[in-house]
């Protein structure tokens, strides 16, 4: 017998002792199959022909050959050795006592939805092309003894590929199960396996099936690295352990085949470690990269100037700003009272002239009244007839040419009042963006006194009328300025005046940089003498001491003397450090200003040209605008005029 503690199945005891004969196959190590079977089956795949002789790790059914290689016993004590740190599915020992399976396999339901699962597994790994066996839908439900027998072969080969099944699978079942530590295996009698597909025995024998499902799962997951990204996801790295195992298990798998050469794995194992070495280094090297950009970022953020300084800075600014629109809001609140009170009176007129009309109509009944009271001859009656219709037509045909001109008339103070809204609107933004750049008030820092604001003059009077003396406003007396000749000559000198600002801040700007550039050469000059005094201060170090060897016998004297030495280097270098570190900062400083004074320019620069050119643009356009608008409706307005006076002549 074998000197190994793997412990053997019942069978294959009672063949070792019935038959003392040799033999000189290696019997596989069956209590273990769940550690090298998956790297076997990888194996297989990838050379059929070159592990064809390994032995299946279920007990055989064969007879032992007659002969036995010497060195058996070491190589299998060697193998327990290996793999006795391992953990497996199985138990080193069946149990002593009958364990009760706790899953309801007497539940219909849970039977139907195992069996469901069994049925999926199969089809979808190809039972059908690999066993020449079809299964129906209700095959695992009411099966035959062909059919368990055909699922469980194959669910075994696919645990044990190299398996013959050889003897009735009624004498097949129970070794394997017990092979595999089946928990349930001892509850488990020949009388049911010759009857498997009974309503008392299948649900233990479909349990069977789902277990051994579930463990051919697991050992697929196990072969495609998914255990390797669950230790992984938890932080464990056991990339090496697997590269240890893979090389263990095939040198394993060669030695069952008597294949003692294990020079190629031992090569492959070395090129695994390189190969994981060189990922590290790689990786290593990306952290050093990536740590080098983050203290960059980190001096980078330490030089600029603070952010909450920058950001207490553009608060002020726009407090100020809020103040500015808050004063503007409440002027325009001033002049709602003084609308409120135009159309006030616009509507009080309209109610006259109503009043007026209704005087008319009832003046116009009071004189029919009296022409029907006076005695007219026929004929005149209908010369009067005649003439009425005639004056009726004329009457209703002046009706309709006025109530046309009234239509036209409120179209046009229609159109008017909206030009004079889109008016007041460019103003408004005239006056807001005049404000802005600081015109308005006169008081501002740019308006030099004068006042630069406009105003619309139709509305500033208390009638608040559109039109002056029935004719209408010139475009000079809309505005309170002259666009032409005031405002614009005006903003055209404000923009030299901030150019000429620009041009002293760009030529402070370059004074500031060849002060900048002197002060580095003057820190260049600086560190040289730094330099020089660290080349003096080695050089006195090293005549220290040469004179210390020399000069050791003259005692306190001497030593007294070095003290003062080296109290006057330290004194000469704190205070080389301390000028170097006054040259930096100042360096630093003036930079920070240098950057600062250039922003600020820009910025400025930039917001005053856009500003003043739109404003420009904006006021010219809508004042070009506003007179040829006014000037057509004029001379509409006079051709109207002279029409009604033509017809009321006629």
């Amino acid at each position: 017998m074998y000197n190994s503690s793997i412990p053997q199945p019942a069978s294959a005891l009672k063949r070792s002792n019935s038959n003392s004969r040799p033999s000189n196959s290696r019997m596989s190590l069956a209590a273990r199959p769940a550690y090298n079977q998956p790297d076997l089956m990888s194996t297989a795949k990838r050379d059929p022909s070159r592990y064809s002789a390994r032995k299946s790790y279920a007990p055989s059914s064969q007879p032992p050959p007659s002969q036995r290689r010497s060195s058996v016993m070491r190589r299998s004590s060697m193998g327990v050795a290996a793999f006795s740190q391992m953990n497996s599915f199985f138990s080193s020992a069946a149990s002593a006592t009958v364990q009760r399976d706790p899953r309801p396999l007497k539940d219909s339901a849970y039977r139907h939805e195992i069996a469901a699962k069994i049925f999926e597994y199969v089809v979808n790994n190809g039972f059908e092309l690999e066993m020449k066996h079809t299964l129906g839908p209700n095959s695992l439900k009411s099966p035959t003894q062909k059919d368990f027998s055909m699922v469980f072969q194959w669910l075994y080969k696919r645990l044990d590929p190299n398996y013959n099944f050889q003897k009735a699978i009624e004498n097949e079942v129970l070794p394997i199960l017990k092979t595999l530590r089946y928990p349930y295996a001892s509850t488990i009698t020949k009388s049911q396996l010759a009857a498997v597909g009974s309503m008392n025995s299948w649900p233990q024998f479909l349990g069977i099936l789902h277990w051994m499902m579930e463990l051919a799962v697991t050992m697929e997951r196990f072969q495609s690295g998914e255990f390797d990204d669950a230790a992984a996801a938890e932080g464990v790295d056991i990339a090496a352990e697997r590269i240890i195992f893979r090389y263990l298990t095939r040198c394993y798998s060669a030695w069952l085949v008597e294949n003692d050469d294990h020079d190629e794995f031992l090569e492959e194992m070395a090129a695994s470690f390189e190969d994981r070495q060189s990922g590290y280094k790689e990786e290593l090297e990306m952290l050093e990269s990536e740590n080098e950009q983050l203290k960059k970022q980190l001096e980078e953020m330490d030089e600029s100037a603070d952010p909450l300084k920058k950001l207490e800075e553009t608060r002020i600014l726009l407090e100020g700003d809020k103040q500015k629109f808050v004063t503007y809001v409440e002027r325009l609140e001033l002049r709602i009272p003084k609308v409120t009170a135009s159309n006030q009176k616009l509507k009080e007129e309209i109610e006259a002239v109503e009043r007026e009309l209704a005087e008319l109509t009832a003046e116009k009944q009071s004189l029919q009244e009296a022409v029907d009271r006076q005695g007219l001859t026929p004929a005149d009656i209908d010369r009067m007839n005649n003439d009425r219709e005639k004056l009726s037509k004329s009457l209703s045909l002046i009706s309709s040419k006025i109530t046309e001109a009234k239509i036209q008339l409120a179209e046009r103070e229609s159109e008017t009042s909206s030009k004079l809204e889109a008016l007041e609107r460019s103003v408004s933004r005239y006056n807001s963006l005049a404000y802005q750049i600081g015109i308005i008030p006169s008081s501002s820092r740019n308006a030099e006194g004068k006042d630069f604001e406009l105003l619309i003059l139709p509305t500033q009077t208390p009638e608040n009328k559109l039109l002056a003396d029935e004719v209408g406003y010139q475009p000079a007396q809309l505005l309170n300025r002259d666009l032409r000749h005031d405002i614009k000559p005006a903003l055209n000198r404000l923009r030299q005046e901030i150019g000429a600002r620009i041009h002293e801040a760009q030529d402070e700007a370059i004074k500031t940089q060849e002060l900048i550039d002197r002060i580095v050469e003057t820190l260049a000059d600086k560190r040289d003498e730094v330099d020089t005094l660290h080349a003096k201060v080695r050089t006195a170090v090293d005549e220290y001491q040469e004179l210390k060897e020399t000069m050791a016998a003259e005692g306190n004297a001497s030593n007294a003397e070095i003290e003062k030495l080296e109290k006057e280097l330290a004194s000469m270098r704190l205070n080389m450090s301390n000028g170097v570190l006054a040259l930096e900062q100042r360096m630093q400083s003036v930079t920070i200003e240098r950057d600062q004074l250039e922003h600020a320019c820009h910025a400025l620069r930039e917001k005053f040209h856009g500003e003043v050119d739109k404003m420009l643009h904006e006021v010219i356009k809508f004042k070009v605008h506003i007179q040829e608008s006014l000037e057509n409706y004029e001379n509409l307005a006079e051709e109207e005029l002279a029409g009604n006076d033509t017809l009321l002549d006629s």
